[in-house]
């Protein structure tokens, strides 16, 4: 019976503690997790939204050009870029174009692997600021889509680099359509006007 006794206490004994061991291994996995949410914290933090403000200072530009030269050079910009134009309206200054599609593999539940592609697309708003000033703001976006029609998951690109490139290109053909419209500077030949015919001599008198 002192024998049955003893091996019924070792029992709840080795339970107490396997009970205990548990505990700890719970007691450490939330010491963990509360830690990197502490530590991942301020990496969240350090990225607060872009402001309508500092996205209307990426996106748009002045550039001192007649809007009739203005808009002409940011289609030919796009479409030397490998976009091509949907929309493009001079009496409202609107125009949007559509990128080249690039496609990759993704894991789709229930369906397998399927092809997923993403496309830049842009739209462009032209303002005139006055005879010889334009003010060219421009919205880029990837989409995400499954064909050549229908697109979804608009993402806007807000990186300053993307926006800084475009606008070099155009000023670039801002700059070639101008030295193109600029009237000569070379002086025009005029022809030569005969030298005065010497006075009759008069005769003795």
């Amino acid at each position: 019976m002192i024998k049955r006794s003893w091996i019924l206490r070792a029992e709840a004994a080795r339970s107490d503690f396997s009970l205990g061991d548990h505990n700890m291994k719970y007691l450490q996995n939330l010491v963990v997790a509360v830690t990197m949410l502490a530590v991942s914290q301020p990496v969240l933090a350090g990225k607060p939204e872009i402001s309508g403000m500092e996205l209307q200072q990426i996106q748009a530009k002045d550039f001192e050009t007649a809007y009739d030269v203005a808009f002409p050079a940011v289609m030919t910009t796009l479409q030397d870029s490998g976009y091509r134009i949907l929309t493009a309206q001079k009496d409202t200054g609107l125009i949007t174009a559509l990128g080249s599609s690039s496609s990759h593999l993704i894991w789709a539940p229930f369906l397998g692997f399927r092809s997923k592609k993403q496309v830049p697309a842009v739209s462009v708003f032209i303002e005139s600021r006055g005879k010889s000033r334009t003010k060219i703001r421009l919205s880029f976006v990837m989409s995400t889509g499954k064909s050549d029609k229908a697109f979804t998951d608009e993402k806007p690109l807000t990186d300053p680099a993307v926006y800084r490139d475009a606008f070099e290109k155009i000023e670039k053909e801002i700059f070639v359509r101008q030295s193109m419209d600029a009237p000569s500077t070379q002086p025009t030949a005029t022809p030569d006007t005969p030298a005065p015919a010497a006075a009759a001599a008069r005769p003795p008198q």
